[in-house]
């Protein structure tokens, strides 16, 4: 009997022991799919700006940047710009009694010091995190590229401290996040335009928030454009008349352009549609001369010489030039 309690107590503390584990790999698991920071992370456009050196920052005069904290959403592109004002320093000490220094010169002692702890830390970071890299392997997939992206500020969080490593670096890594996930959902071969849409304005929102709807107004109408087509290359590969995909076109054209900009666009493509017939009618006309038994060779060459003049008129050289190219692109190697 004491036997049999002692098996029984065995056999639930190993069915805890295996719970605990599947739930640690499946938490794991989760967290490096799941998005390194979404709409609660307090990572804004403004922060991913000043990032980009969209927002006013003169790196020469920083004595309102750091008053309340040393770490905010200017810290990194200050750290940039000590790293490059230093650049000449012969070895890691050198660079931090500069840094120091300067530090002092530039604003009150206890701002530096405070300052100057996070830039030291931030120093070391960079020398170590390469070998972290190293050891991670390059991503050759978007979904490796976000585990890499987990991975990373993971380590970050451990150097710096979570809060600290996610003011520092949450705007860099958002604005690589976004785009990976974005293109992630716009190169899903199986899913139709609409499905993608959908989930594009899902993503929009789960990592932006309230700045859904503004995140993607930089981008230009005719890149938005041609987004479009692989937004919605599905439907369009399986549309059976020209009709349908030109009404599509169409649709696209009126949902991203003004009007005159739409009529320009419908010009270009009756400008392309008369050169493409232009040429399919002179490669008919070519083929006809170059197959006339009655024609020597000299008399076809200038046969077709004039046919290019006649079908091309002042781009009859150009074309010539273009044919000479791929008649040599098109010969086999020797």
């Amino acid at each position: 009997m004491k036997r049999n309690k002692i098996i029984a107590m065995a056999g639930i503390v190993l069915a805890v022991i295996i719970t605990v584990i599947i739930a640690g790999i499946m938490t794991k698991e989760k967290k490096q799919e799941g998005y390194v920071f979404d709409r609660n992370s307090k990572i804004g456009i403004k922060d991913v700006r000043i990032y980009l050196g969209q927002g006013e920052f003169k790196a020469d005069d920083v004595k309102d940047y750091f008053k309340k904290d040393a770490i905010n959403s200017y810290t990194l592109k200050y750290f940039f710009f000590l790293d490059d004002k230093f650049k000449d320093s012969r070895n890691t000490e050198e660079l931090l009694q500069s840094v120091r220094e300067y530090l002092d010169t530039v604003m009150p002692q206890d701002e530096a010091d405070k300052l100057f702890a996070v830039y030291k830390t931030y120093v070391y970071y960079q020398r170590d995190v390469h070998d972290k890299m190293t050891t991670w392997g390059r991503p050759s997939t978007p979904e490796e590229a976000i585990d890499y992206l987990h991975k990373l500020q993971d380590y970050r969080r451990k150097v710096f401290g979570d809060d600290n490593a996610d003011v520092l670096f949450g705007p860099i890594v958002k604005m690589q996040e976004y785009p990976i996930r974005r293109g992630m959902i716009i190169g899903d071969h199986g899913l139709y335009g609409a499905e993608k849409e959908k989930k594009l304005n899902d993503l929009r929102q789960d990592m932006w928030g309230d700045e859904a709807d503004t995140i993607d107004n930089d981008t230009e109408p005719l890149d938005r454009y041609h987004e479009k087509f692989k937004i919605y290359q599905k439907d369009m590969a399986e549309m059976t008349s020209d009709e349908e995909r030109q009404a599509k076109i169409r649709q696209f054209r009126e949902e991203l352009f003004t009007p005159e900009q739409a009529r320009r666009l419908d010009d270009v493509d009756r400008v392309t549609a008369d050169e493409k017939k232009n040429e399919e009618d002179y490669f008919t006309q070519e083929n006809e001369i170059k197959n006339n038994n009655n024609l020597d060779a000299d008399s076809k060459a200038q046969k077709i010489r004039d046919l290019q003049d006649q079908m091309f008129g002042s781009e009859a050289e150009a074309f010539r030039r273009r044919q000479v190219v791929k008649d040599a692109l098109e010969q086999p190697k020797k």
